[in-house]
Protein backbone atom coordinates (compact mmCIF):
# COMPACT_ATOMS: atom_id res chain seq x y z
CA UNK A 1 0.00 0.00 0.00
CA UNK A 2 3.18 2.01 0.17
CA UNK A 3 2.93 5.72 2.19
CA UNK A 4 -0.85 5.39 4.04
CA UNK A 5 -1.01 9.70 3.28
CA UNK A 6 -0.96 8.91 -0.79
CA UNK A 7 -4.14 6.20 -0.81
CA UNK A 8 -6.88 8.46 -1.17
CA UNK A 9 -4.54 10.64 -3.94
CA UNK A 10 -7.28 9.09 -6.75
CA UNK A 11 -10.41 8.76 -4.55
CA UNK A 12 -12.08 11.65 -7.10
CA UNK A 13 -11.13 9.61 -10.10
CA UNK A 14 -12.02 6.53 -8.96
CA UNK A 15 -15.52 7.91 -7.37
CA UNK A 16 -15.95 9.29 -10.54
CA UNK A 17 -15.59 5.94 -12.31
CA UNK A 18 -17.69 4.25 -9.60
CA UNK A 19 -20.51 6.73 -9.84
CA UNK A 20 -20.77 6.54 -13.93
CA UNK A 21 -20.45 2.80 -13.77
CA UNK A 22 -23.20 2.06 -10.86
CA UNK A 23 -21.73 -1.02 -9.83
CA UNK A 24 -18.55 -2.68 -8.51
CA UNK A 25 -18.83 -4.98 -11.14
CA UNK A 26 -18.89 -2.17 -14.03
CA UNK A 27 -16.00 -0.31 -11.63
CA UNK A 28 -13.83 -3.29 -11.94
CA UNK A 29 -14.79 -4.40 -15.65
CA UNK A 30 -14.04 -0.54 -16.47
CA UNK A 31 -10.18 -0.82 -14.91
CA UNK A 32 -9.26 -4.26 -16.24
CA UNK A 33 -10.78 -2.58 -19.53
CA UNK A 34 -8.04 -0.42 -19.22
CA UNK A 35 -5.12 -2.68 -18.19
CA UNK A 36 -6.13 -4.57 -21.18
CA UNK A 37 -6.25 -1.47 -23.72
CA UNK A 38 -3.25 0.45 -22.26
CA UNK A 39 -0.87 -2.31 -20.75
CA UNK A 40 0.45 -5.81 -21.47
CA UNK A 41 -1.32 -6.93 -18.17
CA UNK A 42 -3.03 -9.43 -20.30
CA UNK A 43 0.09 -10.34 -22.66
CA UNK A 44 1.40 -14.05 -22.23
CA UNK A 45 5.13 -14.06 -23.88
CA UNK A 46 5.41 -16.60 -26.25
CA UNK A 47 9.01 -16.78 -25.45
CA UNK A 48 11.07 -16.46 -22.15
CA UNK A 49 13.47 -13.10 -23.79
CA UNK A 50 10.06 -11.28 -24.22
CA UNK A 51 10.17 -8.20 -22.06
CA UNK A 52 6.66 -8.29 -21.89
CA UNK A 53 3.62 -9.04 -20.48
CA UNK A 54 3.40 -12.30 -17.72
CA UNK A 55 4.31 -15.18 -17.73
CA UNK A 56 0.85 -17.64 -17.67
CA UNK A 57 -0.81 -17.16 -14.27
CA UNK A 58 1.56 -14.44 -12.82
CA UNK A 59 -1.67 -11.30 -13.77
CA UNK A 60 -3.96 -13.56 -11.93
CA UNK A 61 -1.75 -13.97 -9.25
CA UNK A 62 -0.66 -10.37 -8.82
CA UNK A 63 -4.82 -9.46 -8.64
CA UNK A 64 -5.28 -11.69 -5.90
CA UNK A 65 -2.53 -10.52 -3.65
CA UNK A 66 -3.80 -6.88 -4.36
CA UNK A 67 -7.01 -8.12 -3.57
CA UNK A 68 -5.35 -9.82 -0.03
CA UNK A 69 -3.04 -6.44 0.94
CA UNK A 70 -6.15 -4.12 0.75
CA UNK A 71 -8.11 -6.83 2.63
CA UNK A 72 -9.64 -3.83 5.55
CA UNK A 73 -8.70 -6.90 8.13
CA UNK A 74 -4.54 -6.74 6.96
CA UNK A 75 -4.70 -2.78 7.01
CA UNK A 76 -3.10 -2.63 10.58
CA UNK A 77 -0.65 -5.40 9.47
CA UNK A 78 0.45 -3.72 6.17
CA UNK A 79 0.85 -0.27 7.70
CA UNK A 80 3.15 -1.62 10.62
CA UNK A 81 5.67 -2.60 8.02
CA UNK A 82 7.67 -0.48 5.72
CA UNK A 83 7.20 -2.23 2.03
CA UNK A 84 5.66 -1.00 -0.60
CA UNK A 85 2.97 -3.15 -2.13
CA UNK A 86 5.03 -2.72 -5.61
CA UNK A 87 8.07 -3.96 -4.23
CA UNK A 88 6.90 -6.85 -2.24
CA UNK A 89 4.23 -8.41 -5.03
CA UNK A 90 6.29 -7.40 -8.10
CA UNK A 91 9.78 -9.15 -6.35
CA UNK A 92 7.65 -12.44 -5.35
CA UNK A 93 6.04 -12.83 -8.79
CA UNK A 94 9.44 -12.41 -10.96
CA UNK A 95 11.69 -13.40 -8.87
CA UNK A 96 13.21 -17.21 -9.92
CA UNK A 97 16.02 -19.26 -9.97
CA UNK A 98 17.95 -20.55 -12.34
CA UNK A 99 20.98 -22.72 -12.01
CA UNK A 100 23.66 -22.86 -15.20
CA UNK A 101 26.20 -25.46 -15.08
CA UNK A 102 29.08 -26.03 -16.53
CA UNK A 103 30.25 -28.93 -18.16
CA UNK A 104 34.09 -28.28 -17.06
CA UNK A 105 33.36 -27.78 -13.40
CA UNK A 106 30.31 -29.06 -10.92
CA UNK A 107 29.84 -25.53 -9.49
CA UNK A 108 26.28 -24.21 -9.90
CA UNK A 109 25.78 -20.30 -10.04
CA UNK A 110 22.07 -19.36 -8.64
CA UNK A 111 20.82 -16.46 -10.63
CA UNK A 112 17.54 -14.03 -9.56
CA UNK A 113 15.90 -10.88 -10.88
CA UNK A 114 15.00 -10.28 -7.31
CA UNK A 115 18.20 -7.94 -7.24
CA UNK A 116 15.69 -5.58 -9.94
CA UNK A 117 14.09 -4.73 -6.84
CA UNK A 118 16.76 -4.59 -3.86
CA UNK A 119 20.06 -5.16 -3.72
CA UNK A 120 21.79 -6.87 -0.67
CA UNK A 121 25.41 -7.10 0.92
CA UNK A 122 25.29 -10.59 1.67
CA UNK A 123 24.73 -13.61 -0.70
CA UNK A 124 22.98 -15.64 1.94
CA UNK A 125 20.51 -13.18 2.01
CA UNK A 126 20.08 -12.35 -1.70
CA UNK A 127 19.59 -16.82 -1.76
CA UNK A 128 16.79 -16.71 0.69
CA UNK A 129 14.85 -14.32 -1.05
CA UNK A 130 14.88 -16.39 -4.38
CA UNK A 131 13.94 -19.31 -2.45
CA UNK A 132 11.11 -17.65 -1.11
CA UNK A 133 10.26 -15.90 -4.01
CA UNK A 134 10.24 -19.37 -6.63
CA UNK A 135 7.23 -20.33 -4.19
CA UNK A 136 5.50 -17.62 -5.64
CA UNK A 137 5.57 -18.32 -9.04
CA UNK A 138 2.17 -20.26 -10.94
CA UNK A 139 2.50 -24.07 -10.53
CA UNK A 140 2.26 -24.81 -14.42
CA UNK A 141 5.23 -21.90 -14.83
CA UNK A 142 8.22 -23.94 -15.64
CA UNK A 143 11.42 -22.10 -15.34
CA UNK A 144 12.90 -22.06 -19.01
CA UNK A 145 15.54 -24.43 -19.63
CA UNK A 146 19.03 -23.01 -19.66
CA UNK A 147 21.82 -24.12 -22.29
CA UNK A 148 25.30 -25.42 -20.48
CA UNK A 149 27.90 -22.66 -20.54
CA UNK A 150 30.86 -22.47 -22.76
CA UNK A 151 28.76 -24.61 -25.48
CA UNK A 152 26.90 -21.62 -26.76
CA UNK A 153 27.96 -18.06 -26.95
CA UNK A 154 25.36 -15.49 -25.62
CA UNK A 155 23.30 -18.19 -23.36
CA UNK A 156 21.21 -16.09 -21.08
CA UNK A 157 21.84 -15.91 -17.24
CA UNK A 158 18.03 -15.74 -16.38
CA UNK A 159 14.84 -13.71 -16.99
CA UNK A 160 15.13 -10.64 -18.87
CA UNK A 161 14.73 -7.11 -16.98
CA UNK A 162 11.44 -5.90 -16.75
CA UNK A 163 10.53 -3.02 -19.05
CA UNK A 164 8.46 -0.66 -16.52
CA UNK A 165 5.19 0.17 -18.68
CA UNK A 166 4.73 3.33 -20.40
CA UNK A 167 3.17 6.24 -17.94
CA UNK A 168 -0.57 5.76 -18.98
CA UNK A 169 -1.13 9.65 -18.49
CA UNK A 170 1.15 10.04 -21.91
CA UNK A 171 0.76 6.64 -23.41
CA UNK A 172 1.31 6.68 -27.29
CA UNK A 173 1.35 10.49 -26.63
CA UNK A 174 3.44 13.04 -24.84
CA UNK A 175 4.56 15.12 -21.77
CA UNK A 176 4.54 18.77 -22.79
CA UNK A 177 4.92 22.21 -20.41
CA UNK A 178 1.38 22.63 -19.94
CA UNK A 179 -0.05 19.29 -20.25
CA UNK A 180 0.07 15.57 -21.00
CA UNK A 181 -1.57 13.64 -23.64
CA UNK A 182 -2.49 10.39 -24.99
CA UNK A 183 -4.51 8.12 -27.50
CA UNK A 184 -6.02 4.84 -28.47
CA UNK A 185 -6.79 4.89 -31.99
CA UNK A 186 -10.20 5.96 -31.20
CA UNK A 187 -9.98 8.98 -28.36
CA UNK A 188 -7.39 10.73 -27.10
CA UNK A 189 -7.16 11.83 -23.03
CA UNK A 190 -5.74 15.25 -21.60
CA UNK A 191 -4.44 16.37 -18.28
CA UNK A 192 -3.90 20.09 -18.29
CA UNK A 193 -2.30 21.78 -15.27
CA UNK A 194 -4.06 24.59 -13.49
CA UNK A 195 -2.64 27.66 -11.91
CA UNK A 196 -3.23 27.30 -8.04
CA UNK A 197 -6.24 29.77 -7.88
CA UNK A 198 -8.62 27.53 -9.21
CA UNK A 199 -10.50 26.00 -7.46
CA UNK A 200 -13.82 24.71 -9.17
CA UNK A 201 -15.17 24.73 -12.83
CA UNK A 202 -16.66 28.27 -12.33
CA UNK A 203 -13.28 29.27 -12.79
CA UNK A 204 -12.80 28.07 -15.83
CA UNK A 205 -13.95 28.49 -19.36
CA UNK A 206 -13.40 25.42 -21.34
CA UNK A 207 -14.30 25.70 -25.22
CA UNK A 208 -13.83 22.74 -27.30
CA UNK A 209 -14.70 22.62 -31.25
CA UNK A 210 -14.27 20.14 -33.85
CA UNK A 211 -11.38 21.83 -35.22
CA UNK A 212 -9.61 23.43 -31.93
CA UNK A 213 -9.66 24.00 -28.32
CA UNK A 214 -9.35 26.97 -25.76
CA UNK A 215 -8.78 26.82 -21.92
CA UNK A 216 -8.44 29.95 -19.66
CA UNK A 217 -9.60 31.47 -16.85
CA UNK A 218 -12.52 33.50 -15.78
CA UNK A 219 -10.10 36.57 -15.06
CA UNK A 220 -9.06 36.20 -18.57
CA UNK A 221 -5.31 34.09 -18.22
CA UNK A 222 -5.07 31.81 -21.37
CA UNK A 223 -4.12 28.67 -20.53
CA UNK A 224 -4.34 26.60 -24.06
CA UNK A 225 -5.91 28.12 -26.97
CA UNK A 226 -4.83 26.31 -30.46
CA UNK A 227 -5.75 23.80 -33.23
CA UNK A 228 -6.11 20.16 -33.68
CA UNK A 229 -4.67 18.80 -36.69
CA UNK A 230 -7.28 16.05 -37.45
CA UNK A 231 -11.25 16.95 -36.78
CA UNK A 232 -12.72 15.30 -33.18
CA UNK A 233 -16.62 14.87 -32.30
CA UNK A 234 -17.35 17.83 -29.95
CA UNK A 235 -20.60 16.72 -28.75
CA UNK A 236 -18.83 13.96 -27.68
CA UNK A 237 -16.01 15.78 -25.19
CA UNK A 238 -16.15 15.73 -21.82
CA UNK A 239 -13.98 17.06 -19.32
CA UNK A 240 -14.04 17.30 -15.45
CA UNK A 241 -11.44 18.74 -12.32
CA UNK A 242 -9.38 16.47 -10.29
CA UNK A 243 -6.82 17.84 -7.74
CA UNK A 244 -5.66 20.79 -9.91
CA UNK A 245 -6.14 19.62 -13.07
CA UNK A 246 -7.90 19.73 -15.67
CA UNK A 247 -8.98 16.15 -17.30
CA UNK A 248 -10.47 16.19 -20.89
CA UNK A 249 -11.70 12.80 -23.33
CA UNK A 250 -12.15 13.35 -26.62
CA UNK A 251 -13.45 11.49 -29.90
CA UNK A 252 -10.97 11.42 -32.52
CA UNK A 253 -13.62 12.59 -35.60
CA UNK A 254 -12.26 9.04 -37.53
CA UNK A 255 -9.90 6.17 -36.54
CA UNK A 256 -6.04 7.13 -37.02
CA UNK A 257 -2.90 7.57 -34.77
CA UNK A 258 -1.97 11.34 -34.37
CA UNK A 259 1.49 12.33 -34.50
CA UNK A 260 0.87 15.50 -32.44
CA UNK A 261 -2.26 16.47 -30.17
CA UNK A 262 -1.97 20.43 -31.03
CA UNK A 263 -0.64 21.85 -34.28
CA UNK A 264 1.74 24.27 -32.14
CA UNK A 265 3.58 21.33 -30.73
CA UNK A 266 6.35 19.42 -32.18
CA UNK A 267 5.82 15.91 -34.03
CA UNK A 268 6.23 12.57 -32.71
CA UNK A 269 7.49 9.14 -34.44
CA UNK A 270 4.51 7.34 -35.70
CA UNK A 271 7.13 4.19 -35.95
CA UNK A 272 7.62 4.48 -31.91
CA UNK A 273 3.95 4.32 -30.85
CA UNK A 274 2.51 0.82 -29.25
CA UNK A 275 -0.30 0.53 -32.50
CA UNK A 276 -1.62 -2.98 -31.53
CA UNK A 277 -5.22 -2.81 -30.33
CA UNK A 278 -7.48 -5.34 -28.47
CA UNK A 279 -9.47 -7.42 -30.27
CA UNK A 280 -12.43 -6.38 -28.75
CA UNK A 281 -11.93 -3.03 -30.41
CA UNK A 282 -12.17 -4.45 -34.32
CA UNK A 283 -14.76 -4.50 -36.37
CA UNK A 284 -17.06 -7.66 -36.51
CA UNK A 285 -16.03 -8.99 -39.55
CA UNK A 286 -12.06 -8.40 -38.78
CA UNK A 287 -12.65 -10.20 -35.74
CA UNK A 288 -13.91 -13.13 -37.59
CA UNK A 289 -11.43 -12.84 -39.91
CA UNK A 290 -8.64 -13.33 -37.07
CA UNK A 291 -10.38 -16.04 -36.05
CA UNK A 292 -10.60 -18.02 -39.34
CA UNK A 293 -7.07 -17.33 -39.65
CA UNK A 294 -5.90 -18.71 -36.00
CA UNK A 295 -8.28 -21.54 -36.87
CA UNK A 296 -6.96 -22.23 -40.26
CA UNK A 297 -3.27 -22.42 -38.62
CA UNK A 298 -4.20 -24.90 -35.97
CA UNK A 299 -6.11 -27.21 -39.03
CA UNK A 300 -2.49 -26.93 -41.18
CA UNK A 301 -0.76 -27.62 -38.20
CA UNK A 302 -2.79 -30.54 -37.35
CA UNK A 303 -2.64 -31.85 -40.92
CA UNK A 304 -6.93 -30.98 -41.22
CA UNK A 305 -8.53 -29.27 -44.68
CA UNK A 306 -8.54 -25.58 -43.49
CA UNK A 307 -12.00 -23.36 -44.26
CA UNK A 308 -11.03 -22.71 -47.96
CA UNK A 309 -10.22 -26.48 -48.37
CA UNK A 310 -14.11 -27.57 -46.84
CA UNK A 311 -15.48 -24.84 -49.20
CA UNK A 312 -13.93 -26.37 -52.44
CA UNK A 313 -15.15 -29.87 -51.34
CA UNK A 314 -18.48 -28.21 -50.71
CA UNK A 315 -18.47 -26.90 -54.41
CA UNK A 316 -17.42 -30.43 -55.63
CA UNK A 317 -19.70 -32.28 -54.18
CA UNK A 318 -22.72 -29.65 -55.03
CA UNK A 319 -21.30 -30.45 -58.74
CA UNK A 320 -20.35 -34.18 -58.46
CA UNK A 321 -24.06 -35.22 -59.77
CA UNK A 322 -25.12 -32.40 -61.53
CA UNK A 323 -26.41 -33.22 -64.91
CA UNK A 324 -23.61 -33.48 -67.91
CA UNK A 325 -20.70 -34.17 -65.17
CA UNK A 326 -18.58 -37.80 -65.55
CA UNK A 327 -19.22 -38.65 -61.66
CA UNK A 328 -23.06 -38.72 -62.11
CA UNK A 329 -24.08 -41.33 -59.95
CA UNK A 330 -21.14 -42.28 -58.37
CA UNK A 331 -20.12 -42.26 -54.48
CA UNK A 332 -18.48 -38.84 -54.26
CA UNK A 333 -14.52 -38.81 -53.95
CA UNK A 334 -13.11 -35.59 -53.50
CA UNK A 335 -9.35 -37.41 -53.95
CA UNK A 336 -10.47 -37.73 -58.08
CA UNK A 337 -10.46 -34.51 -58.95
CA UNK A 338 -8.94 -32.39 -55.45
CA UNK A 339 -5.81 -32.58 -54.03
CA UNK A 340 -5.88 -32.29 -49.84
Amino acid sequence: MGDSSNKDQYDQALVSILENEKSILGFLSTIFSFLARRTDFYYVPKDPNENMGFPPGVAEELVVKVLRKCDPKTWKLSDSKADDINDEIMCSTVAQEVEIVDESSSQSIPTSTTDMCQHSSQDEDKKDSIKSDKSNLPKNYKTPPVKPAGRFDNIPVGPPAIIPLQNSESYNGAVREKYTWSQSIMDLDIIIKLPSHVKSSKDLKVKIQSADICVATRSGEIIINDSFPFKIKAFESVWSLSEGRLLIHLEKGQERWWNKLLNGEDELDLDKLDCSRPLAELPEDHIEKVRELTWNQDQKRKGLPTSDDIRNIEVLKKAWNSPGSPFQGKEFDPSVVYKQ
